[in-house]
């Protein structure tokens, strides 16, 4: 058995992208930011260190991290906090609020690990640079649209038919929040003017990845559209203050 671990990766070079994220509360500034994400595993660092120290062995090191890794978890159930080769240390914590005024009626929600980073790992951050930065992008995004009465993909629809948007963050949510048929400028963007938008009165389907609706009976067959999303929905069931809005191409609508 070979004692070398084959990895296909590159190194960073010390450099990550920013992303900067729209603040949904009051307090704070406008935006908070993220430093983009690169993950190494076990073998990517086995393999490191093999580079710097020749003849160490793979299979040894493996064995002996998830004996390490055995141990972390058996302390944490034994309820201790474990001090991680003084990159810092993970510790327990309740996960969530407790209930009750008393030690007597106190309801405990449970428990969870943190982390807290030490000096030094912190230290060991303090000297990256930044490649690049860039706004986070949170509005839906439409990829197509199905006339479910002829089961094609078309911006044409058939006229109190029902239709179905495919894409990404579509799901709607919201008091302001609905999809909307505005009618079209020249520009092919829709009327500025809001009250002249035509709301869809209920979704069949409203989800991340798909919206399914009833074309709204006041649509005029010829007339140029364009279909608007409005969502303040983020990740799972949360939402923000702010909303995202976004428009198809111009659509139409046809008789039977």
């Amino acid at each position: 058995m070979s004692n070398t671990t084959i990895i296909d990766y590159e190194d960073s070079d010390g450099t990550g992208t920013v992303t900067l994220v729209a603040n949904p509360f009051e307090r704070g500034g406008k935006y908070y930011a993220k430093f983009d994400r690169t993950t190494v595993n076990i073998d990517h660092l086995i393999a490191r260190i093999q580079k710097k120290e020749v003849g160490t062995n793979a299979i040894m090191a493996k064995h002996m991290a998830s004996l390490f890794k055995a141990e972390i978890l058996e302390a944490l159930s034994r309820g201790e906090a474990v001090n991680l080769f003084d990159l810092g240390t993970l510790y327990i914590t309740t996960s969530g609020t407790v209930k009750g005024d008393t030690p007597e009626t106190a309801t405990i929600p449970g428990f969870q690990v943190k982390f807290t980073s030490s000096k030094v790992t912190n230290e060991a951050v303090s000297s990256l640079g930044i490649k690049k930065i860039v706004m986070s992008d949170t509005s839906p995004i439409i990829g197509t649209m199905t006339d479910l009465f002829t089961g094609e993909e078309t911006t044409e629809f058939t006229s109190g038919k029902s239709i179905r948007i495919e894409g990404t963050r579509l799901k709607i949510a919201g008091d302001d929040g609905g999809v909307f048929f505005a009618p079209a400028t020249k520009k092919q963007e829709p009327v500025s003017d809001e009250s002249k938008w035509i709301k869809v009165a209920k979704l069949i389907r409203n989800v991340s990845k798909t919206l399914e609706f009833f074309l709204p009976s006041e649509l005029e067959i010829g007339t140029p559209y364009c279909i608007v999303l409005k969502t303040n929905s983020t990740k799972g069931n949360t939402t923000r203050k702010s909303y995202s809005v976004s428009y198809s191409t111009v659509v139409t609508v046809k008789g039977e």
